[in-house]
């Protein structure tokens, strides 16, 4: 099924507006990781890294299911819009306070934004529908637990840098 956005007005500019505040959101990560010194750009290892990327898909595979159940709701999308970009606005923070290299916060950006789907007011889809009531999605993203969890308070983001849990 492939589920394209509504070409409305107001709902296209949204998703427009959407997409460009995270691309400007990733250019000025990419950025700040580039005025790091050297020294300080050591990378994640290997097996941390390679988790933070599934838990990063996981993560995209939530916020999609998100975007579809909660995709009539013009009083709450926006925020769905809002979580991510800060949700990723802060796993980088973390990731780079633990060490990750540049490239490493930008593939973890890039996963996430390349794999989170958006879905148009209409769309329809009863498989999702289903696991929109199945993992009580509504109420997940209020009480930002199961899909509405933020993807800095997953494992290993949540272990990466302990003194950032309370900024």
């Amino acid at each position: 099924m492939q589920c394209t956005l509504v070409d409305k007005a107001g709902t296209r500019a949204h998703n427009i507006f959407a997409v460009n505040t995270f691309r400007i959101s990733l250019a000025a990560a990419v950025l700040l990781w580039a005025a790091i010194p050297a020294p300080a750009r050591a990378a994640l290892d290997r097996a941390r890294f390679e988790s933070a990327l599934v838990t990063a898909r996981d993560y995209a595979a939530d916020r999609s299911l998100m975007f579809y159940c909660l995709r009539a709701s013009t009083e709450r999308l926006p925020f769905v819009y809002a979580g991510l970009q800060s949700d990723l606005e802060r796993a980088v923070q973390k990731m780079k306070a633990a060490g990750a290299s540049p490239r490493q916060s930008a593939e973890v950006v890039q996963t996430v934004l390349s794999s989170v789907r958006f879905y148009g007011a209409q769309a329809k889809d009863a498989s999702l529908d289903r696991r929109c009531i199945a993992k009580d999605v509504e109420r997940s993203s209020v009480d930002r637990k199961g899909v509405g969890r933020p993807l800095d308070q997953r494992p290993p983001y949540d272990q990466l840098a302990p003194q950032l849990r309370d900024k």
